[in-house]
């Protein structure tokens, strides 16, 4: 995949900074609203013009952004798809129709996924950040939650990658089960396909379920801890928004990263991409 974005640096560039201006708008919003609340108290409209003015700058952004997206990763995918189906000359219509298929699943990453993914990391990385200033026992807590979740993500990682192997392997086979006109073939074939795909879920279920015990332990002591330390209403309610922020990203976080480890094992197949 590091030869896609060599390749493509200029598109990935523009996009990726409007991805960057767009996560930094939402970062800010908490922030904005807890002033707002406290400024109304006050009398004042000066939080609510700041709070009108942040949301009328992130929505144009965010819609320029999605224009950008739609037509840069159009024309990738179709000088990629040209390529690949061309160079892969030799393999059977099997394969070619299944990595036409795995090649659009890397560029939906790169158009739909990887905004998410950059949004959810830096919205992490800003809110700690945030948190570390309202409030230094959240910020602890929230540092002690990464560390559980990035621990457990990564005890489980390979299991993830030989999963997706199994699976990428059954989709390589499927047109030629299909072809082949056998129902039993053709059952046996789905049947794996389905076996790989239970085991990918009941993985990423154990992984969410424990993930979820210690988010839900940091949100009932965050509500705890802001009440007991902050006097105005604005900054409780900024601290307890940015540590539901906080646990967004960190559910979030995984699920990228978990298709990442997909993606690197579907580029490893295919020359265009280049593999990792």
């Amino acid at each position: 995949m590091r030869a896609l974005l060599g390749r493509f640096a200029g598109r990935f560039t523009l996009t990726l900074l409007l991805v960057v201006l767009e996560a930094a708008g939402w970062i800010l919003f908490p922030l904005v609203i807890g002033r707002a609340i406290d400024a109304v108290l006050s009398d004042t409209l000066r939080g609510l013009i700041e709070l009108g003015v942040l949301g009328t700058v992130t929505m144009a952004i965010a819609i320029v952004r999605r224009l950008v997206d739609s037509r840069a990763y159009a024309r990738i995918y179709t000088t990629l798809g040209q390529e690949m189906v061309v160079d892969a000359a030799e393999h059977s219509t099997s394969t070619k129709t299944a990595r036409l298929g795995m090649l659009r699943e890397i560029v939906e990453f790169f158009e739909n996924s990887l905004p998410q993914l950059i949004n959810s990391a830096l919205g992490l990385v800003g809110t700690v950040l945030i948190l570390s200033v309202l409030n230094l026992p959240v910020f602890i807590g929230c540092l002690a939650v990464s560390l559980v979740t990035v621990t457990l993500y990564a005890l489980t990682g390979k299991l993830t990658t030989r999963y997706n192997e199994g699976l990428n392997d059954e989709h390589e086979r499927q047109v030629d089960a299909v072809d082949s006109g056998d129902p039993v073939r053709v059952a046996r074939h789905i049947r794996r396909l389905m076996r790989w795909n239970i085991r990918l879920s009941d993985l990423e279920a154990a992984n969410f379920g424990i993930n979820w015990v210690f988010m839900l332990g940091l949100l009932v002591f965050a509500v705890t801890a802001a009440a007991q330390s902050t006097a105005e209403y604005g900054a409780v309610f900024a601290i307890v928004m940015y540590v539901f922020q906080f646990i967004e990203a960190m559910l979030a976080l995984p699920f990228h990263y978990q298709q990442w480890l997909r993606l690197r094992e579907i580029s490893g197949r295919m020359a265009v991409v280049g593999g990792d």
